[in-house]
């Protein structure tokens, strides 16, 4: 049986091998001297191939030099070269993409003809650059491309660990790149499985699934390819159960055979496996758990010790690992840890558990700090938040004053000057027409009523008293109605005391600053504010319970998260005021963080930049901050007991005392008075003065 086939851009034949059932081999018409001229696929690679080694000897490739064995070493360089095109295809190619290749000055033929079978491809799509491990690389920091691919050629296992070391220091590396692993020595059958299981494990601790590790097949020119699949069989990728063989590849002369039409050519006998098994990373996961540290803080994650509820971290969680087919399993950090100081700690720090791989995620609120950036892996961003500072709110001004504070000063000067004046003026009239005798006293009472709208006797007779009558009543009516309204504004809205809402504001007023021990390094600064902060600062371990001290304590200021001290069970919203924006200590983006390198995190990022997109995150904000406002209502919290169940202002006699106590005085200045007149009209009556000025106003 036999085809032909353009596979690669080449023209081949595919003819049954005999003696091998189930094996395909593929002819080429072309001989071996032309095989680096003859490919011309396009090889699509978008960073770098990294070829490490580590170990040169008087040998060739670790294995001892004999000729017949040296020629059985190289013949497998056709198929490393051809297998490495396989694995390191990209969706596009890319015209000089670089190829790091770390060869030491003593390098052995076996791997400088392997360097020599990129080096010299006539297309060029690769950019060679030689590195030595055993030496520190230089500061690569303008590399900002990470690398799709890597090519280690290694000893044994043991040699593995040194080149990942320098790999992940590079600015370009990539747990998720395309990773070959060659053997450069032969493996017996006793060692190799061991040998091919330390290295996939070693390169898992370092997250990287990505792996076929090649391996020559003991005495033959068969080079094989071994790999593992994480999720096989239900499994979760948490150890490496089964070896699995992928691809067999041997680069034999075939004799030729006229009768078939086939000439005498070099060609390659493969077998490939990987249509047997699924991908590496698959779209879903058999609901295997994905193990979560989160901290109880509002409104990222609702709930308690024993259970989580709800909250917009929570509910993200959901969505995604319902999409992903995972399980989420959540465990609660003390709250001592979220508050300390944050250090690399891997046994009792903030991030002990995921830099142990007890958990996977960590979510409550967090934010990427330098020691995390080194430590671990964050997903993009999802929410922006700010630490700010909040201070109990003002408290009420004194009611008695609502009366008074309708208008200003200078409008009840003018309101009081105007009775007065129209006062005289009836005075004035009523002495003219000579109907009646009243004194001025009486008169001002007179005005006041007019003043108010308020029903007083007067029978002026002139037409000209009527008309200034008519407009003073016109007066009256219209002061009468802003008053009262004006009067029904400042009663049902509550009037407060200044309220702090600066830093200078709260030193000057002496307030006490308190917050979390890993907040006082943001006051390292060399400016008056920050250095009486940092002196007057005290380290609270539990924020929640900090907070519940702005209810008992006026003088002191929390550094707060504003989305959770706006939605913290431990105080009410109206209970306190959080500064404006300007006044941030700073602000951050939050988002969840992972292990190093976590293999999940790529779809992680891409369902969460699907749910932002969507609107969930905001709808499901507008659904927490709905929940708050029922459950207020529900507990009758109306502004300090100002409202009704049904959201009516109920009026208190605080609200009104200010009318009580100007009544008071009225009354005490008319009892003065009327002491005044009673001691007055005897010291007349014993001294017999004289009618004078003064008793016409009086008496």
């Amino acid at each position: 049986m036999s085809g032909d086939d353009h596979c690669f851009g080449r023209s081949v034949q595919y003819k049954y091998a005999p003696g091998h059932p189930g094996r395909w081999v593929t002819s080429y018409q072309r001989g071996v001297n032309r095989f680096s001229h003859g490919m011309h696929r396009t090889v699509s690679v978008c960073v770098a191939l990294v070829l490490w080694v580590l170990t040169v000897q008087e040998t060739v490739g670790d294995i001892p030099v004999d000729e017949t064995e040296h020629e059985q070493l190289l013949s497998v360089v056709p198929c490393i070269r051809r297998l490495c095109e396989k694995y390191f295809r990209s969706e596009r190619a890319m015209k000089g993409s670089l190829a790091i290749i770390n060869i030491k000055p003593d390098a052995s033929t076996f791997q400088q003809h392997i360097l020599r079978s990129f080096n010299e491809d006539p297309r060029h799509e690769l950019g060679v650059m030689v590195k030595d491990a055993s030496r520190p690389h230089w500061n690569a920091s303008h590399v900002t491309e990470k690398a799709k691919n890597y090519l280690m050629l290694i000893a044994d296992s043991s040699a593995l660990a040194a080149p990942i070391r320098q790999l992940r220091r590079l600015p370009t590396w990539n747990p998720l790149a395309q990773v070959v692993v060659l053997f450069t020595a032969e493996l017996t059958p006793l060692v190799f499985e061991i040998e091919v299981r330390n290295v996939l494990q070693e390169l898992f601790d370092n997250s990287v699934l990505n792996v076929n590790v090649m391996v020559q097949r003991y005495n033959t020119s068969v080079l094989e390819v071994w790999t593992w699949f994480p999720y096989e069989s239900g499994g979760c990728a948490d150890n490496i159960d089964r070896l699995r063989l992928v691809d067999e590849c041997e680069y034999v002369f075939q004799e030729a055979e006229p009768d078939r039409n086939i000439r005498a050519a070099w060609v390659f006998r493969e077998r490939h496996y990987f249509s047997d098994y699924g991908p590496k990373i698959p779209k879903y996961y058999n609901y295997c758990p994905l193990k979560v540290s989160t901290s109880i803080w509002e409104p990222f994650v609702v709930g308690n010790a024993s259970h989580i509820e709800k909250g917009l971290e929570v509910l993200m969680l959901d969505a995604i690992t319902a999409r992903m087919r995972l399980v989420p399993v959540f465990s609660v950090i003390e709250s001592a840890l979220t508050t300390a100081r944050i250090t690399a700690d891997n046994q009792t720090g903030l991030y002990a558990d995921v830099l142990q791989r007890r958990t996977d995620l960590m979510v409550g609120g967090l934010h990427e700090n330098p020691i995390s950036r080194k430590l671990l892996s964050a997903t993009i961003p999802y929410y922006q938040d700010d630490l700010t500072w909040c201070v109990p709110t003002a408290r009420h001004a004194p009611k008695w004053l609502n009366v008074f504070i309708i208008f200003n000063v200078w409008t009840w000067l003018i309101a009081i000057g105007i009775i007065f004046a129209a006062a005289g003026l009836l005075y004035r009239f009523n002495y003219v027409e000579r109907s009646y005798r009243v004194n001025y006293t009486w008169m001002l009472l007179q005005s006041l009523a007019f003043s108010l709208s308020v029903y007083a006797h007067y029978w002026p007779r002139r037409v000209s008293i009527r008309l200034f009558l008519i407009g003073y009543m016109f007066y009256g009516l219209h002061w009468n109605a802003a008053y009262h309204s004006f009067l029904i504004s400042v009663l049902t809205r509550p009037r407060y005391e200044p309220q702090i809402s600066t830093i200078p504001q709260a030193i000057e007023a002496g307030f006490g600053f308190v917050g979390a021990e890993n907040t006082l390094g943001h006051f390292d600064k060399p400016d008056a504010n920050s250095r009486h902060i940092a002196t007057h600062y005290q380290v609270c371990k539990n924020l929640d319970e900090c907070l519940g001290r702005l209810r008992l304590e006026r003088t002191v200021a929390i550094a707060m998260s504003r989305a959770h001290s706006s939605n913290s069970r431990a105080i009410g919203e109206a209970e306190l005021y959080c500064f404006p924006k300007v006044e941030n200590i700073y602000t951050y983006s939050v988002s969840m963080l992972a292990k190093k390198d976590f293999h999940l995190l790529p779809k992680i990022n891409e369902l969460i930049r699907r749910i932002s997109e969507s609107g969930l995150l905001s709808k499901w904000q507008k659904e927490s901050e709905k929940i708050r406002i029922d459950q207020e209502e529900d507990d009758g919290s109306g502004g300090c007991g100002e409202k009704s169940g049904e959201g009516q202002t109920i009026l208190r006699l605080d609200h009104i005392e200010g009318a009580f106590y100007l009544g008071a005085a009225g009354l005490i200045l008319a009892l003065i008075a009327f002491i005044g007149e009673v001691l007055y009209y005897r010291a007349k009556r014993r001294y017999r003065w004289r009618d004078n000025l003064l008793d016409r106003y009086l008496l």
